[in-house]
């Protein structure tokens, strides 16, 4: 019976511990897909941050952000690689459901910044450092999700400039670095 209770005890630290470390920052506000395990938060209708790491083969299912029937306008955005196909102009601010469709073969995600184009972002070792963005330029985003699925969001968009973007930078078999954001995963889309 002592032993059986043990057992319980050890389980249940053991899945305390992941649960902890699935919530870490490792300061870098970015997630990357390579090597790690898989972590992270996003924002729905505000604004906000994440961080954490992502193996490749760990890339958990889609987490919708907000629910689409809360939205005032819906767009639809592709990703795959190396691209994000959204409208350039969307024709009304406010609640935006953004539904997101990985028709590439690999695992993206969907950041949105305010921002005037792409070149406007801080970049480091092919990441976006989003922690360098000015305050309130971080809208928020739909975490990394397999290829072949649709996760939607729903984001407060102002009248303005944003940058659309995937953020994940990971390591290939033969040990070179991939950055989505370099390849090209981002576009430009002003909301009036």
């Amino acid at each position: 019976m002592r032993i059986l209770g043990a057992a319980r005890m050890i389980v249940l630290v053991a899945a305390a511990a992941l649960v902890l470390s699935a919530c870490g920052d490792d300061g870098t506000g970015v997630r990357e897909i390579g090597e790690g395990d898989s972590s992270g938060s996003g924002s729905g209708t505000g604004s906000g941050s994440s961080s954490g790491s992502a193996s490749g083969s760990a890339v958990s299912e889609c987490e919708p952000v907000g629910d689409l029937t809360d939205a005032d306008l819906e767009i639809d955005v592709e990703l795959k690689e190396w691209d994000v196909i959204a409208p350039a102009e969307v024709e009304r601010s406010g609640k935006i459901g953004v539904r997101a469709d990985n028709t590439g073969e690999e695992p993206h995600e969907v950041v949105i910044v305010s921002a005037g184009s792409a070149a406007d972002l801080p970049v480091a070792d092919g990441k976006v450092q989003e922690d360098q963005l000015p305050e309130g330029s971080f809208i928020g985003e739909i975490e990394a999700f397999p290829a072949g699925e649709t996760c939607n969001g729903v984001f407060d968009l102002a009248p303005g400039d944003y940058v659309f973007f995937c953020n994940i930078v990971e390591e290939e078999d033969d040990g070179t670095i991939e950055s989505h954001f370099e390849l090209g995963m981002h576009t430009g889309v002003k909301v009036r």
